[in-house]
């Protein structure tokens, strides 16, 4: 009786972090059967039926009863930061003519709804939390990859993405994908190195991890790769050290795990001797992708492509955050510098910086409350790399790197692809000493009674 207990907690836990996994990184299953399996195409209801079927599978049982705290200090930068955009889009609109108020005030309900129902999902979810994130996020890769490979318009070069509204070719949005592909290998590097994962679970992080890879290398990103670029190397600096590499070769030179190493390597092998093209799509997406960099590079520096006899230029996404650094810059130095101090007002201009923007449309306000939320979790991120003390308070540490990327390279600071990110940092990210001792990597296998904080006016 007791065991089917316990199996039936385990399935109202799955079901939450599903509902997490929907709000967070549902995009690219919504698109994909929103799109490619034409059940609604170019539907916004649709997307929006979507997530909040993710908010309704995230509603615990004990809603309203039982309460864990956040952290507090984010949670109330992160509010206020909300509230005064909020006010700034009724007050002090900087689009002449704004009129979806509506729209967005949706979004903003989304948020405060995600974060609310944070705030009642227990702790438990933690062991739960990885293994669904592994198959959510191999089930979107895979629903891209059908759509690329049923797709008439798109071909081997363009950027891996659906193609939306019925528009013109590659008018999706990889980033939705290459967000899922980055947190998809974060959560599989997890379960392949935590000790509770079996042998099954090991070989299935091992294939998806690297459908992730190949996915991450189609979508052509850059926010994504240079934030998982950060995380290995972060991932090294915290982890390599001589006792750990010792710990780990003892962990290597073991039946089972030379088991998952020999047949994972041969699977691969095999794997692109069968589909040798696939290979050579990948190796030919590495190259572009590369030289492409270098063009910006050079095109920086003032100098010729690759020696040769054209100047290199900026792509589009370059030379527009080249546009956004100029526009900065001629307002810290122009007459009009007193009007940084509230900003230019709700959305006055896109400048595909996310933090100038905050500045410029919202002020000094808007730079301390959202600059000061990232600052925060960013601090929070590193001290839990240094200190992994479980599974999910790692896997967002190491998510967060590229929210703080895109802090610098792309979005809005008011954008739900931000928010829903930040929320769970608010919700899980600063208060893992809260967690109780049996959901900690260095905790005895004993499960106790869970530590529930049910907070007060003043705690929250």
């Amino acid at each position: 009786m007791n065991n089917f207990i316990r199996f039936v907690q385990t399935l109202n836990y799955m079901r939450m972090v599903v509902g997490i996994c929907i709000i967070v990184d549902g995009y690219p299953l919504i698109f994909f059967f929103r799109e490619t399996m034409k059940l609604a195409p170019a539907s916004t209801t649709f997307t929006a039926a979507a997530l909040a079927g993710g908010l309704l599978l995230m509603i615990p049982f004990t809603i309203f009863r039982r309460l864990y705290r956040p952290n507090t200090t984010t949670f109330w930068i992160g509010i206020s930061f909300l509230l005064l955009i909020i006010f700034y889009m009724f007050f002090f609109n900087g689009v002449p003519g704004f009129d979806e108020y509506d729209k967005d005030m949706i979004y903003f309900a989304y948020i405060l709804i995600f974060l609310f129902l944070l705030i009642n999902i227990p702790n438990d979810i933690i062991p739960v939390f990885i293994p669904i994130v592994v198959l959510f996020t191999l089930v979107s890769n895979l629903g891209l990859i059908y759509a690329l490979i049923t797709d008439p318009t798109w071909a081997i070069g363009q950027r891996a993405t659906i193609t939306l509204n019925n528009g013109d070719e590659g008018s999706g949005n990889p980033h939705v994908f290459s967000r899922n592909a980055f947190i998809g290998i974060i959560a599989c590097a997890i379960g392949l190195f935590r000790p509770q994962s079996n042998v099954i679970f090991k070989l299935l992080c091992f294939f998806a991890g690297a459908v992730n890879l190949a996915v991450l290398v189609l979508t052509q990103t850059r926010s994504a790769i240079v934030a998982l670029i950060l995380a290995v190397s972060l991932f090294m600096y915290f982890n390599v050290r001589p006792a750990q590499i010792r710990t780990a070769v003892r962990s290597l030179v073991k039946p089972i795990p030379i088991l998952i190493m020999v047949v994972g390597f041969m699977g691969i092998i095999y794997f692109f001797q069968r589909y040798y093209t696939i290979y050579l799509v990948l190796y030919d997406y590495v190259s572009g992708f590369l030289a492409k960099n270098l063009d910006n590079v050079y095109a920086l520096l003032g100098m010729k492509a690759q020696g040769a006899d054209y100047q290199a230029v900026l792509d589009d996404s370059a030379a527009n955050r080249s546009v956004s650094g100029v526009f900065l810059r001629n307002s810290l130095s122009g007459e009009h510098i007193h009007k940084l101090i509230l900003g230019y007002g709700y959305k006055y201009t896109y400048l595909d910086v996310p933090i100038v923007e905050a500045f410029t449309n919202h002020g000094i306000p808007g730079l301390l409350l959202f600059g000061g939320i990232n600052g925060l979790v960013f601090y929070d991120a590193i001290r839990i790399m240094r200190k992994n003390p479980n599974d999910l308070s790692t896997f967002l540490a190491y998510f967060y790197l590229l929210v703080f990327v895109q802090l610098f390279t792309n979005g809005r600071p008011n954008e739900i692809s931000f928010w829903f990110p930040l929320s769970l940092m608010i919700r899980f990210v600063g208060v893992e000493h809260l967690f109780p001792a049996y959901l900690s990597n260095k905790a005895p296998v004993n499960k106790h009674e869970e530590f529930v904080v049910v907070p007060t006016a003043q705690s929250i």
